[in-house]
């Protein structure tokens, strides 16, 4: 709705309004599908394309000819048919239940999946020890799990690939992926090792080249059998090519340094982003600045660097078409519709006009017993698990409060530093209140990802990040309740599969006459030999 008006109000690409980053815009939809169909699936052989992309007709979803889902996540499926990052959220329970299928092997990196990063902790770390009552073998046979610290994902993995650090490693923040440009100029940044690992460790994607090479995945290996990228990450950084003279960066291409955008590798284009703080910044010509997705100079110059595939115009969509073909399939129209469980709900949320509607939740929920909402979200500086315990990180955020609205405090008798109650149709956790004025007054929220569980992460025991933390997460179901004939979807949006994490009501009751301390506490981990005190 709000992206509408600022088209009707002519609000995009001019000056003072909402303006876009290169390399976008990019093809309204992006012309990218996701790959992943019976016939692309092929043993020994790559995908022919990304897992991942933009579906704009059901001929595009991933889905078997009874229409049963064929990802494990159950992204670009009926459930979730424009789910263009997958659902990840999804991927422990989906495959614990066996639900559309079972798995032998689940392979995670980063995401820290049995703690901050999924909805419902309990029961994903019951699914994580389940076990099948008729073999006794684990629901999900094998785990492979990458981190740099002994994170509360590591123990349930039967394989551990040790990663490192962010100041140990490689990194590329790439044109091709989420880049730091802003609206005057295309940028791309890398990180650089600053000091050497102090054990046995390699960065994960120096790994994953090796193992690609190991395994004689084409895009690792040369014709002669030998190692395409033998220096790996950084060898790959600077010599992997997307398509011809399109590489990772876009910064000192070709074998002079001094091409953007396109161009020969260049050997020593590691050094020049170095030598000028990690990064390169492009400066747009003033005539490129502004409405992009019709302005010529910037079209053409964009078309020559690969940014666009054409110079055509790029029409952005009032009426979303893509979403008006999926009513129609729900109303029975073309060769691929949906299952007769799945029609309502595309039918109902499907609308090319966008348009309110009550959370799936709140529709559940009776919101005289929980008339609050919480909203949970990460800290930038604590993001993901490569930087979240740094000492001075630990220094600004070691714990987390509940913060409330001042005035809805006082009506409840709650003060400041007071222990309370938060509870969801789900179940309740402990926590301690900071109160503000800068917070909707029917609105509680917190940080994600502070909270630790004892014995994760090389913590003394009696760390603050231990016993003054909670997660919101414990409260969020990541199931919504059955419907007819038993069927569960997902707490995501019905559109996008996005996890539904703002749509939690909770009730607030101070904890009078309790002990202080958060709650729930689950059993303490135990390092395996040889993790020290940093986690590592």
């Amino acid at each position: 709705m709000l992206h509408i008006l600022q088209m009707l109000l002519g609000a995009i690409e001019t000056p003072g309004s909402f303006r876009v980053k290169p390399p976008y815009p990019k093809s309204i939809p992006p012309r990218i599908k996701p790959r992943g169909k019976a016939a692309d699936v092929k043993p020994g052989t790559p995908l022919p394309g990304p897992q991942l992309g933009f579906v704009t007709t059901p001929d595009d979803l991933l889905v078997e000819d009874t229409g049963m889902p064929s990802r494990i996540d159950k992204a670009f499926s009926w459930d979730a048919p424009i789910s263009a990052h997958g659902l990840m959220h999804m991927v422990i329970t989906n495959a614990a239940k066996g639900d559309p299928y079972s798995i032998d092997t689940l392979f995670m990196y980063m995401a820290n999946m049995s703690w901050n990063s999924s909805m419902n902790v309990p029961a994903v770390i019951d699914h994580l020890t389940a076990k099948d009552e008729a073999t006794g073998e684990y629901k999900i046979p094998r785990i492979i799990y990458s981190d740099a610290y002994f994170s509360e994902m590591v123990p349930y993995a039967d394989l551990i690939l040790p990663d490192t650090t962010y100041l140990e490693r490689w990194d590329c923040i790439s044109l091709l992926d989420r880049p730091i440009s802003d609206a005057d100029g295309p940028a791309d940044a890398i990180r650089h090792p600053v000091v050497q690992p102090d054990r046995d460790v390699r960065g994960f994607q120096d790994v994953l080249i090796d193992l690609g090479w190991r395994v004689g995945l084409q895009a690792f290996t040369k014709p002669d059998g030998s190692r395409k990228f033998p220096g790996g990450y950084p060898d790959y950084i600077v010599n992997h090519e997307r398509g011809p003279g399109v590489g990772p960066l876009a910064g000192w291409r070709g074998k002079d340094g001094e091409s953007f955008g396109k161009g020969e590798p260049n050997p020593k284009q590691l050094e020049r982003y170095i030598a000028n703080g990690g990064f390169h910044h492009h400066e747009l010509a003033p005539e490129q600045r502004y409405m992009k997705f019709a302005n010529r100079a910037y079209m053409e110059w964009a078309h020559a660097k690969g940014f666009l595939e054409s110079t055509d115009r790029l029409v952005m969509q009032l009426y979303c078409e893509p979403l008006q073909r999926f009513r129609l399939a729900a109303e029975g129209h073309g060769a691929v519709t949906p299952p007769e469980t799945h029609r309502h709900r595309i039918k109902t949320y499907f609308d090319p006009l966008p348009f309110w509607y009550e959370p799936f939740e709140e529709k559940a929920i009776d919101l005289n017993e929980f008339p609050m909402h919480a909203i949970t979200q990460r800290p930038m500086h604590m993001y993901h698990s490569w930087g979240s315990q740094n000492a001075w990180l630990r220094q600004i955020t070691a714990a987390n409060r509940l913060f409330m609205s001042r005035g809805t405090a006082a009506e409840m008798q709650i003060v400041d530093d007071d222990w309370v109650w938060i509870t969801s149709h789900q179940g309740r956790v402990k926590a301690q209140v900071k109160l503000m004025e800068g917070v909707n007054p029917e609105t509680v929220w917190t940080w994600n990802a502070i909270g630790k569980r004892s014995g994760a992460w090389g913590l003394d025991k009696d760390a603050p990040e231990a016993t003054r933390r909670f997660l919101l997460n414990h409260l969020i179901g990541e199931l919504l309740p059955e419907r007819e004939g038993g069927y569960r979807f997902s707490n995501s949006d019905p559109i996008t599969g996005q996890a539904a994490w703002y749509d939690l009501r909770v009730r607030i009751e101070k904890a009078d006459g309790e002990p202080p301390g958060t709650s729930p506490r689950f059993e303490p981990l135990t390092p395996p030999k040889g993790v020290g005190r940093s986690g590592r």
